[in-house]
């Protein structure tokens, strides 16, 4: 039976002012990240260091631990947690609306290996990378164009919101925010188009699973979209060179240029559009060995 090792991994967060909204993880069956999205100026609700995308990032992480073993489905893992999630989030408001906007998401990806096969399982624009025995290379998220859409919207923000000059993330502007709270307060609704870890427990029927056929050993990166930004935004690196990059450099190495793309060579953002200067970055690099 193949097996998943992890050889490397990072996180850091996108400021000192903020806290680390990512985590990542992993048990004998499984390797994940997991990317809390960042709230839109409400008030906290479970607030880890005032953040509940911290805690549900954290809470996710640990609850994937406990729960992704043999022979369970992952749908029945986010479902559970989801429930959990629910309820931690509904105590800790005492019985007070929440807006919809406000309710914590976040997204993951994972590698799993389930019986002989080697499946990947996400919701969001977490990422993964890989590069088996053959050189084939697989790139997949479950928001397949999540980094276009991204940065046309972040295009769009700092044209409206006078850029990093003004606001050091374009949701602190209010006509963005605005924008922003309409859009996530339409996540994991019936009919909708994102569904996310966070108090819905029918995002488990939205999970996407793909099967990989791979030869195996097979190295690669799951990332959440602030680290995969290398690729998928500031175009340095294709599949093959990234995942190389980070066994041959370290993962370390690949966050200090990611860093210094967005603080010294675009710190305002016109090169790279995106809606904070640097958000949150995690990877964790493995090998799968038969």
């Amino acid at each position: 039976m193949p097996s998943i090792r992890i050889i490397d991994s990072i996180t850091a967060p996108g400021s000192a002012s903020r806290p680390n909204e990512d985590s990542a993880g992993g048990n004998a069956n499984c390797a994940f990240v997991i990317d809390g999205a960042t709230g839109l100026g409400g008030n906290s609700i479970v607030g880890l260091h005032g953040s509940d995308a911290a805690w549900l990032a954290r809470f996710a992480g640990s609850t994937f631990e406990e729960l992704v073993r043999d022979g369970r489905e992952v749908a029945d893992v986010v479902r559970e947690l989801n429930q959990r999630a629910f309820n931690v989030v509904h105590e800790a408001a005492h019985a007070l609306p929440i807006e919809p906007w406000n309710m914590p998401v976040a997204g993951f990806q994972m590698l799993r290996i389930e019986d002989d096969a080697v499946i990947t399982h996400g919701l969001g624009d977490c990422r993964l990378f890989l590069v088996d025995a053959a050189g084939q290379e697989f790139d997949t998220s479950a928001i397949k164009s999540a980094h276009a859409y991204e940065r046309d919207g972040a295009r769009k923000a700092i044209a409206q919101s006078g850029g990093f000059a003004t606001h050091q993330a374009l949701a602190d502007a209010p006509v963005v925010r605005d924008e922003l709270r309409r859009r996530r307060a339409a996540y994991n609704r019936p009919g909708g188009s994102v569904w996310t870890l966070g108090t819905e427990p029918d995002a488990a029927d939205h999970v996407v699973s793909e099967l990989l056929a791979v030869t195996l050993p097979a190295r690669g990166l799951l990332c959440s979209d602030g680290f995969a930004a290398l690729v998928d935004q500031y175009d340095r690196y294709g599949v093959a060179e990234f995942v190389r990059t980070a066994g041959d450099a370290g993962v370390a190495q690949l966050l200090q240029e990611l860093r210094h793309i967005e603080r010294i060579e675009d710190p305002d953002g016109k090169r790279f559009p995106r809606f904070k200067v640097s958000d949150d970055a995690t990877a964790v690099f493995f090998e799968i060995v038969a």
